[in-house]
C-alpha cells in the first residue's frame, strides 16, 4: 500500500481521519469521478475521510493521480491499494476506526466486460466481498453505502425504472456483477447484521 500525492509527506492518514462529526469514512474508488467528488463533500461537512484507489488503467491514470493530489491538498489521504488486499482493508478499518464505508471501487463499463470478464469478477464481486468480510470483523461494524447500477434492470424498456421492477435478467456481465453486489449486501445484512444502503 502506498500513499499517492505530491504532498503526502505533509499529510498522514491519521490526520485525514480526524472528524468533527464523529464519522470516519473510507471511500473506495476515491480517485474516480464520483469517489473524488463524494470525498470532497464528506470532508467539507466535517467527516474524517480516507481514500483508497488502485489506479487501474481503464480510465486515464494521470487524471486519477491529479485527483488524488487534489484530495491531499484538501486534507484527504489516498492509499494506492486494491480492495482485494484483505489485510490492508482490515488495517485501515481498525486503525482509523472507520464508521462508514462508501464503496465505489469497481471495474466499470458494459462493453469492456465482454473482453475481460475476469477483471470484473475480481474487482466487482471478490473485492466487494473482501470489503464486507473486513467490515463484519469490526466492532462496531461500519455502515456501508455501495454503488449498484441501472444496468441491473437489463433490457427493461419501461422508464423510469422502479425498485419493484425485475432485475433477474442482466444483459451484461457488468450488470451481473452489480446484481451480485445487491444479493451479497442483502445476505450479509440478514446473516451478520451489516447495515447497507445501495445506490
Amino acid at each position: 500500500m502506498a500513499a499517492v500525492a505530491p504532498t503526502s509527506a505533509s499529510l498522514t492518514a491519521a490526520e485525514s481521519s480526524k472528524s468533527k462529526t464523529g464519522r470516519v469514512v473510507l471511500v473506495t474508488g476515491s480517485a474516480g469521478f464520483i469517489g473524488y467528488h463524494c470525498s470532497l463533500a464528506l470532508k467539507q461537512r466535517g467527516d474524517g475521510v480516507i481514500g483508497v484507489d488502485n489506479f487501474c488503467a481503464y480510465y486515464p491514470v494521470g487524471l486519477k493521480r491529479a485527483r488524488a493530489a487534489s484530495l491531499t491538498s484538501q486534507g484527504i489521504y489516498t492509499f494506492q491499494a486494491d480492495i482485494n488486499e484483505r489485510n490492508f482493508i482490515d488495517h485501515i478499518l481498525k486503525e482509523y476506526r472507520v464508521t462508514h464505508i462508501l464503496a465505489l471501487a469497481a471495474q466499470a463499463g458494459v462493453r469492456y466486460a465482454a473482453k475481460d470478464p475476469a477483471s470484473y469478477v475480481a474487482s466487482n464481486i471478490s473485492g466487494f466481498v473482501q470489503l464486507l468480510e473486513a467490515a463484519r470483523s469490526c466492532d462496531p461494524m461500519p455502515r456501508i453505502v455501495y454503488a449498484s447500477s441501472s444496468s441491473v434492470y437489463g433490457l427493461n424498456t419501461k422508464t423510469p425504472f422502479s425498485e419493484a421492477d425485475k432485475v433477474d435478467h442482466p444483459a451484461s456481465l457488468y450488470a451481473a456483477t452489480k446484481k451480485a453486489n445487491e444479493m451479497m449486501a442483502h445476505t450479509y445484512s440478514h446473516i451478520y447484521g451489516l447495515s447497507f444502503i445501495g445506490l
